[in-house]
């Protein structure tokens, strides 16, 4: 059953209110705010300790608790030769594929970089933005059911053309993560530090560094509720980037979209495992539409459970000819990924304020940017692109302010810095300006 309903009278307002609550709490927060929240933390705070008392002996016996039996200190640390001979292995035509999205990432994340601008000047004062790569980051992310080397190009390169001098990685000890496509994306992307730790583990690792990883200043990517803990546990020991959480989708559209094609893409989405799929439209008819092409796409597609569940759990929404209402919605949804297909896609975008990303258009597809078009796809869900943006060189860099006065322009300013001073009992502040005029 795809849940469909159609915008009619106020009642149906409750309904959405409802839907926009879940969003907030991902599966995961909503099993903490179902009383297991005490429970999980313990369980992780007590990890995060085990790391820190215990360094290289503790991540060797976690992993053989929940990763590999045979474990072994050795194989924490991957070598650039492991790497090197994983990417002669693959299939030539999926190392292409490797080289061709670090390639596309690496251009995009260039071209969006932050430049240094000239300063503001006021007379005699100078004042301006210096931009600083972070000196040290560790990017994280799963592999307890699949092999995701996409994830870790979409971390990776943004940090180091940021300028990160060192930039370690980090994926579990599962098959997945000791996977050859991993690997080689890691030797293809130009990762010299990659470890073999997962979960709460890993997070402590390189938080608080262990006999053989040194500690990082931020730590960065997705994992399940154990990393999302970990990472607020160790916010502010170090930086984060914040809580990501499952894959969304949205699709706009009028009655002029593809109905295959959204179909295709809400599909695609519900792969992952727990998923989230929205088709808000102005036409019913599309809607039963893209339920019908669903239904006949589904089988022939591997994922079949967890496409059924994100599909039972979310919703097409219809309002009936207004487009300006829909777009309402897309804004408090503000989904990680948003598909438009509409007659004036301009107009949509212009009005849309909250996406992680958006895909323009019948002939871009989110896979695209998943895996090659260029931005990254580790983006902000449940919500919170309302206040936060995706990965890309801006999160491995920092802002610090520059301010240079002359002595005329701090005698001109002068008055009013110590009358403000004054104001506040700081007479500290107000005596460091006074003996500047004063000796000059």
């Amino acid at each position: 059953m795809i849940p469909l309903f159609q915008l009619s009278d106020p009642s149906d307002n409750i309904r959405i209110e409802q839907i926009i609550a879940r969003l907030r709490l991902d599966p995961r927060e909503m099993a903490l705010a179902r009383g297991h929240r005490a429970q999980i933390t313990s369980q992780v705070q007590a990890i995060l300790q085990q790391v820190a008392d215990h360094g290289d002996s503790a991540l060797v016996e976690i992993a053989r608790k929940f990763d590999d039996p045979d474990f072994s200190r050795q194989q924490l640390r991957v070598t650039p030769e492991e790497m090197e001979q994983a990417a002669q292995r693959i299939d030539p035509q999926l190392r292409a594929a490797l080289k061709r999205a670090v390639t596309q990432v690496r251009e995009y994340q260039t071209h969006v970089r932050p430049v240094q601008k000239e300063p503001l000047t006021r007379d005699g004062l100078k004042m301006g933005m210096k931009w600083t790569a972070l000196d040290s980051v560790g990017l994280y992310f799963p592999g307890g059911k699949a092999a995701y080397p996409s994830s870790l190009i979409m971390l990776a390169v943004p940090a180091m053309v940021a300028g990160v001098k060192r930039v370690i990685v980090m994926t579990p000890a599962s098959r997945f993560g000791k996977s050859d496509v991993v690997l080689a994306a890691a030797y293809e992307v130009g990762v010299t530090e990659m470890y073999r730790v997962g979960g709460a583990a890993a997070i402590g690792a390189m938080a608080f560094g262990t006999q053989t990883i040194r500690p990082v200043d931020k730590i960065v990517g997705p994992g399940n509720t154990y990393v999302q803990i970990a990472k607020r546990l160790v916010s502010g020991c170090v930086g984060i980037d914040g809580y990501l959480g499952p894959s969304e989708i949205l699709t706009l559209a009028d009655e002029s979209a593809d109905p295959r094609l959204i179909a295709s893409d809400l599909l695609a989405q519900a792969e992952h495992d727990p998923g989230s799929c929205f088709l808000l439209t102005t036409s019913s008819s599309l809607a039963q539409l893209v339920i019908e092409q669903i239904k006949e796409q589904l089988g022939s597609l591997q994922r079949v459970e967890p496409i059924k569940r994100a599909l039972q759990n979310d919703s097409m929404i219809v309002v009936d000819g207004s487009m300006d209402r829909l777009i309402e919605l897309a804004n408090r949804i503000a989904c990680e990924h948003v598909n438009l297909q509409t007659k004036d896609n301009s107009f949509v975008l212009e009005q849309l304020r909250h996406a992680g990303a958006v895909y323009v258009g019948v002939y871009s597809p989110v896979a695209a940017g998943d895996y090659i078009a260029g931005p990254s796809h580790c983006l902000p869900t449940n919500t919170t692109a309302r206040f936060s943006s995706g990965i890309s060189p801006y999160e491995f860099m920092k802002r610090t302010s520059v301010v240079e006065y002359d002595l005329p322009t701090i005698r001109a300013d002068a008055p009013f810095i110590i009358q403000l001073a004054q104001a506040e009992q700081l007479d500290g502040h107000a005596m460091s300006v006074w003996h500047r005029i004063r000796t000059s």
